[in-house]
């Protein structure tokens, strides 16, 4: 895990990129036993979050969870201290295989601390799975220059490296082994045509929805273009930056739902009659794989988005939705992805295979699994 537990992943509902590759290796009858390792906390950090419910992932016979410990739940300040806790933490974890009789196990790790300082010579194979580049991530700036050292580690050590976007991939090992996996969609979720959701009053205007994080990667003006085109604006997901919420209040015809259940998302999506992605061009969001785009596509909704390098590039996704350049009005670029009307569910269905997370997966685990 990258810094979490696997509590948080029961908490979000295997939403996330490492909560779904273990729901596609418990799905592939070559994997045997999963270890699931949470982030390594300090003694204070797990007692507190001991207190709240958090507990490791359970013994079964197909899946053990480990909770590494540490003194302090903080980065340590040296690169030594980095390594003599990652070496610590692989011991925590091979002791744990070493008990179900697991020899040489296959390492996915999403923490780029581990991969670049972890002892990792137990291992029959081992990959450093990118979800983002976090030297761009806000509260990571303060170590961006630690963060470029690991990334410098990393493709010394020749290490394979999966990255969501082929920016992220070229920017952690420009020369390495490497493969692109673009974030994907739960085939459950999306295999039966859903239900169009009714429960958010347009007044008769167009609607456009976002699902996501409310923060300051969202382009607040997009959404003022979207109403000034006629559109009833939802924004659904969790807000995590007030100074975002502040630039948005005033907007007639905007509506902030707050964190969702993943279970009403493909109503919302299936009800609207464009779904959006509007980011700012930043370093961070140009190496990105947003999984709400996957699963917009999926809902077979009309898609408008920013013209960012990790979907703009790639012809898979050419013509299956309407990009907005700089220099384009938002606003009129969604009223002309509105007016492509929704793909029929053959054509839903074919995108809900190509983008399945058990699709996406498949060439990660036969690597694993020595296939």
């Amino acid at each position: 895990m990258v810094s979490d537990t696997w509590t948080d992943t029961l908490r979000r509902g295997f939403y996330s990129t490492a909560d779904q590759l273990f729901l596609s290796m418990m799905a592939d009858s070559r994997v045997s036993r999963i270890v699931v390792a949470d982030h390594p906390r300090g003694l204070l950090s797990q007692a507190v979050r001991r207190l709240r419910g958090d507990r490791p992932a359970p013994h079964t016979p197909t899946v053990d969870g480990v909770r590494p410990l540490t003194l302090r739940t903080g980065l340590p300040n040296t690169s030594r201290a980095v390594t003599l806790r990652y070496r610590l933490y692989d011991r925590q974890i091979q002791r744990c295989a070493a008990k179900r009789k697991t020899s040489a196990p296959a390492l996915v790790t999403f923490n780029l601390w581990h991969a670049a300082y972890g002892d990792l010579t137990g291992y029959s194979r081992v990959v450093f799975y990118a979800q983002d580049d976090e030297r761009e991530i806000p509260r990571l700036r303060h170590l961006r220059d630690r963060i470029t050292d690991a990334y410098r580690a990393i493709a010394a050590r020749g290490i394979p490296v999966c990255a969501v976007s082929a920016e992220l991939l070229a920017r952690i090992v420009p020369d390495g082994v490497g493969h692109v996996i673009p974030n994907g969609v739960d085939p459950t979720l999306w295999e039966q045509p859903a239900q169009p959701s009714t429960s958010f009053d347009a007044g008769g205007k167009a609607r456009a929805v976002y699902v996501g994080t409310v923060d300051s990667r969202l382009d607040t003006d997009a959404v003022r273009s979207l109403v000034e085109a006629g559109f009833c604006v939802t924004l659904a997901g969790p807000v995590r930056d007030e100074e975002v919420v502040r630039d948005l209040r005033g907007i007639t015809g905007l509506t902030l739902t707050g964190n969702l259940s993943r279970d009403v998302i493909p109503g919302l999506l299936s009800g609207a009659d464009v779904c959006f992605l509007a980011h700012h061009r930043t370093p961070l969001t140009e190496a990105m794989s947003p999984l709400k785009l996957f699963e917009y596509l999926c809902s077979g909704t009309p898609v408008v988005a920013t013209a960012l390098p990790p979907f703009a590039n790639d012809p898979d996704l050419a013509g299956k939705l309407v990009l907005v350049n700089p220099e384009d009005d938002f606003g009129e670029r969604a009223r002309a992805a509105a007016s492509r009307g929704r793909l029929s569910e053959s054509e839903r269905l074919a995108l809900v295979e190509a983008m399945s997370w058990r699709t996406r997966h498949a060439p990660l685990i036969d690597f694993l699994v020595g296939a």
